[in-house]
């Protein structure tokens, strides 16, 4: 019989067909690290109740109308992304801890701040952030690094490429999101953020309770991103 990782594989290797093209070698570490049998189950159980559809080409849709477009796998060659194993998984879990489908946004285009997750109240303030990455290590330097940075000078300064722990920080900054979870390969990392001269990141063990987000419901349509007011985030 074979494991969840092998039905995920066998979807992207579908994905690659479609494409006229075959799936580059999985090696050893990725199976070892990447391919985490928890989070390819939570994705395959996600396309099997529509949670989430394939699409043609790799692409593929979750429930949020206001998605990007995000595929499976990379081309040229096609191998891949594995970051987005882990990235859909938390989706799914967030949808099955009875967050409302339509609070739930997944890959938020650049004009809304290009978020990975992000969970909103009607007027479209976050109020949980979440970050996906392929594996463990690439979280541990995001915990480490996202509270050097100052309020002020990380929403002035200009943001540079390949800084992902100065993003997430401006992310979080002009947001005002009280949680933040990230998220890789069978590691999920939750903690309520305080925002000072600096931030501060205090872990949580469990994720907040629908009632406790949306204590009077939400009452969609899925909003856009909203930013925390100019003072508040100055503050």
């Amino acid at each position: 019989m074979g494991t969840w990782g092998d039905a995920y594989l066998t979807r992207l290797r579908g994905c690659a067909a479609r494409m006229g093209s075959e799936l580059a070698e999985i090696t050893d570490r990725d199976r070892a690290v990447r391919l985490v049998e928890p989070d390819a189950r939570t994705v395959e159980e996600g396309f099997g109740d529509g949670t989430l559809s394939m699409l043609s080409a790799g692409r593929f849709r979750t429930l949020d109308p206001r998605q990007c477009t995000v595929t499976l796998v990379s081309s040229d060659p096609v191998r891949p992304r594995w970051e987005v194993l882990p990235h859909l998984a938390a989706y799914v879990e967030l949808i099955r801890a009875g967050f409302p489908e339509g609070a739930v946004r997944f890959a938020t285009p650049d004009s809304e701040l290009g978020l990975d997750l992000a969970a909103v109240n009607d007027e479209g303030q976050v109020l949980l952030l979440g970050v996906a990455r392929a594996e463990p290590l690439e979280l541990a330097k995001l915990e480490a690094l996202v509270p050097t940075f100052e309020g002020d000078r990380v929403q002035a300064g200009r943001l540079v490429p390949g800084r992902e722990a100065q993003l997430l920080a401006h992310q979080l900054w002009v947001t005002r999101a009280p949680y933040l979870w990230l998220v890789a390969a069978g590691a999920r990392r939750l903690f309520r953020v305080r925002y000072g001269r600096t931030i501060k990141l205090a872990p949580v063990r469990v994720l907040p309770m629908p009632e406790d987000l949306w204590p009077f419901g939400f009452e969609g349509p899925t909003p856009r991103i909203e930013l925390a007011e100019p003072e508040a985030v100055a503050g």
